[in-house]
């Protein structure tokens, strides 16, 4: 009996402990360069740097975009219908002439305008794909100074095997079986 419920509770916690599967490409900038990223916009002062801002952040981009937006962005592969959170870190230090944007399948998710913000780590849980393939696309423009971005992040949580839920169903049974079958008096 205790052999079969603590079976039953493994595959229980087996499907709650999904891996999850990551999209982004070079989502941390580790490679010191735009790897897997498009640039788009006022790309003049837009780079990826060896932080200086914090120890936390080996590389990040960076951007200084005056009058009009720099942009990067990457295609997902994605399945529709599916659900996603995006993650990120963002860091701004002017109070004038700045805006951030997240989006997401074509549609803005997350930004700011004219804030400071130190290193802000931005988790955004929810986002459904529409096809099988699914923009990420981030904006920024900061006239005075720099916004820095890094840890870009996309995931999506693996769907179970039906086989699995056949199984957990199957030992759920056993052990109702079992605890109903110890409850009976014994007649004899």
């Amino acid at each position: 009996m205790k052999k079969l419920a603590i079976a039953v509770i493994l595959a229980a916690s087996t499907l709650s402990a999904q891996a999850a599967t990551e999209l982004v490409v070079n989502g941390n900038f580790e490679t010191g360069t735009f790897a897997g990223w498009t640039k788009s916009g006022n790309t003049s002062l837009s780079d990826i740097i060896s932080n200086t801002v914090t120890s936390n952040h080996t590389y990040v981009w960076r951007s200084g975009a005056t009058g009009s937006p720099a942009y990067i962005s990457q295609s997902l592969a994605t399945s529709a219908g599916s659900t996603y959170t995006l993650s990120f870190d963002v860091f701004n230090s002017a109070t004038s002439n700045t805006s951030f944007e997240a989006d997401f399948n074509g549609a803005k998710i997350y930004g700011f305008s004219n804030e400071v913000r130190n290193w802000t780590h931005v988790t955004l849980s929810g986002l459904v794909a529409t096809s099988a393939a699914t923009e990420l696309k981030f904006g920024a423009r900061n006239d005075p100074s720099f916004l820095r971005l890094d840890n870009v992040s996309v995931t999506v949580s693996a769907v179970p095997e039906p086989e699995t839920y056949a199984m957990l169903m199957a030992g759920l049974g056993l052990v109702g079986f079992a605890a109903r079958r110890r409850q009976r008096p014994n007649v004899g």
